[in-house]
């Protein structure tokens, strides 16, 4: 991973990232209640969060795949959570501390592989490492209700698919769609991805 500091455009684009993703997770937390208050009555409600959950760590893997330097998934979540928390969502200073632990997640999986792999394997670890640190962390704070040991397992494999597709897959393939449209080529994730070229007529 080639080592630069930071840069006004890199201040900038996590900025972005940042409103982006917090008013995304803020629609998702909608998308959450609404699918719980459907499931009730199959007796499935308790797993709404976990299908949500992927949603809630993209920013971090988005934001390490564009600029590639240690400890930008973690501050991508946590200013997403911050902003989130004073655009109105009813979690409060949780949300921040949650927001916290999910990117101390996120930074973990690219940590493993040295900051060397962006690519889809190294955004699913990163997704598994996120899905894994949250569940842990709502065990501790309560917020997780353990009603038994499958139904708790059963509730992390969710969450750890959830995460997969969309903090793995999706995010990585809207990365480098993005990547290839050019907009990118200031940055590291430019590098990897060349832009579609134009033919004159």
């Amino acid at each position: 991973m080639e080592k630069r500091g930071w840069e006004l455009k890199d201040i900038i684009m996590m900025g972005v990232i940042g409103v982006i993703f917090a008013a995304l997770y803020l629609a998702s937390t909608s998308l959450w209640v609404a699918m719980q208050t459907a499931m009730t009555p199959f007796g499935l409600a308790v797993f709404a969060v976990d299908i949500v959950y992927g949603i809630w760590f993209m920013a971090g893997s988005i934001a390490a795949f564009i600029l590639r330097k240690p400890g930008t998934a973690f501050l991508a979540e946590f200013m997403a959570a911050v902003i989130e928390m004073f655009m109105g969502n009813f979690g409060g200073p949780l949300v921040v501390l949650f927001g916290a632990v999910q990117g101390a997640g996120n930074e973990a999986g690219f940590a493993a592989l040295r900051y060397r792999n962006f690519k889809l394997p190294g955004m699913m670890l990163s997704a598994v490492f996120a899905a894994v640190f949250s569940f842990v962390a709502e065990i501790i704070t309560g917020s997780v209700v353990l009603l038994s040991l499958g139904l708790t397992v059963a509730r992390l494999a969710v969450r750890v698919v959830s995460a997969c597709i969309f903090t793995g897959l999706i995010a990585w393939l809207a990365a480098k769609g993005l990547a290839r449209t050019g907009v990118l080529k200031s940055y590291p994730a430019g590098a990897d991805v060349k832009a579609p070229k134009i033919l004159d007529d």
